[in-house]
This record gives structure tokens, sequence and C-alpha cells, in this order.
């Protein structure tokens, strides 16, 4: 039995290791066009502070996948449900982009992933108020406290700088463990980052040398 588990464990990762090599050559190669004339000055995706939950160990993939969900959709969906379903999770907790994919379009909402890695600073972040622009939340995968992170941005004010983003690992509001704190007020998410603090929290994403600028937009 424990050698029949180490076939399945070794199959298991090499199936993954050829996704994965699939994925890179296989990928968009073109650059993402961007369609500035939707673009507004600012944009806001309604998102309430119940709706901020704390996330548990290793489990921003699910509860960023859940936060879309609730963004678009208005509904409040239980974030540990989406824990205990999503797929494509490593033995650490870890959730692979895939997971959170697939675990959206089983929930009706479409996706788009372009490619970041071949736009400049500059313009990823002009891709992102496209998104912002047309009501779709935006899933980036970056890096905190040494550690891969998923975050949502939800809405941006130009003029301001100010992007609000829904981020799971925010410190527990008090008497609420399972809720965060709210440093945005009527504002949507949880927090506010600039431009340049959301380039340098994205720049350090990536796993295993892939998903290395991951981002992906959803809509209904």
């Amino acid at each position: 039995m424990i050698i029949m588990r180490k076939k399945i464990w070794i199959g298991g990762l090499a199936g993954t290791l050829v996704l994965l090599f699939a994925y890179s050559f296989l990928g968009s190669s073109a650059k993402p066009k961007i369609d500035t004339t939707v673009i507004k000055e600012s944009a806001l995706i309604e998102y309430p502070s119940e709706f901020n939950y704390r996330q548990s160990r290793n489990d921003c993939g699910p509860f960023n996948t859940a936060a879309a969900v609730r963004a678009l959709t208005g509904k409040n969906i239980d974030s540990a449900s989406f824990a205990q379903e999503i797929g494509w999770r490593l033995s650490n907790g870890y959730t692979l982009p895939w997971g959170i994919e697939s675990q959206l379009r089983v929930h009706d909402l479409n996706i788009k992933k372009p490619n970041f890695k071949l736009l400049a600073d500059d313009e990823k972040i002009t891709l992102i108020q496209e998104y912002l622009s047309v009501g779709m939340p935006v899933i980036i995968l970056g890096e905190r406290n040494n550690y891969e992170h998923y975050i949502t941005i939800l809405g941006f004010e130009f003029s301001t700088d100010q992007y609000y983003i829904y981020d799971s690992l925010q410190t527990s509001s008090p008497g609420q463990k399972d809720v965060t704190a709210d440093e945005n007020a009527t504002l949507p998410g949880n927090k506010i980052m600039n431009s340049r603090e959301l380039i340098d929290f994205w720049r350090g994403g990536g796993m295993y040398g892939f998903w290395e600028w991951y981002g992906l937009a959803a809509s209904l």
C-alpha cells in the first residue's frame, strides 16, 4: 500500500509538471490589447464590509475566489465551503491558479487571463483599470511576508492613485475573528494600495518558475 501511494504521488507530480510545461509553452504569447476608451476616472465594485472574511491557513486562493463571486453576484457565498471544494491544491495547502479558474467556472463566471508578463508596469495598471471600469474584479498573485498570496482588486480612483483591495490576511476585526479589520470605511475591500505598491506586491508572485505576473478578471 505504501508503494502504491508513492507511485500515485509520483504519477500525480509528473502529470502536474507536464501540465506546467504545456502551460508555459502553449499560453498566450500575444501582447494584450488595452481599450482605453472604456477606462473611467474611478470605478467601484460594490463589496460591503461583511464580505471581508479572514482566511484560514493557506486559503487565500479559495477565499479570493469566493470574493470574486460575491462581488459579481452580491450573494454572501461561504468562503470556508470554497476552501473545502476547490481543486488543484498542493500538499501544503497552496492553491494553483487552475483551481481558482475552475471554481469560478463552476459558479458560471467568465474569466479573462491576459498575459500580463508581456506588458510594461504602467500598462499592467492600465489594463486593470480597464477591467475594473467595466465591473470586472481582478485577482492577482503576489508576495506578502515572503509567502505567495492572492488578493482581489475591487476598484480604483485615478486622481489619488488608489486601488481598493480585498486582502484575506488582514488582521481580524475586534470581536469578529472570522472577519478582517476594514481600513476602507465605505469603499470596497479592506485596504488601499497605490499603483507602485500593487506592482511591487505582484512582482513577487509565481510558483516554481511559473505564473509570474499572474492575474485574471472575472465577469458574469
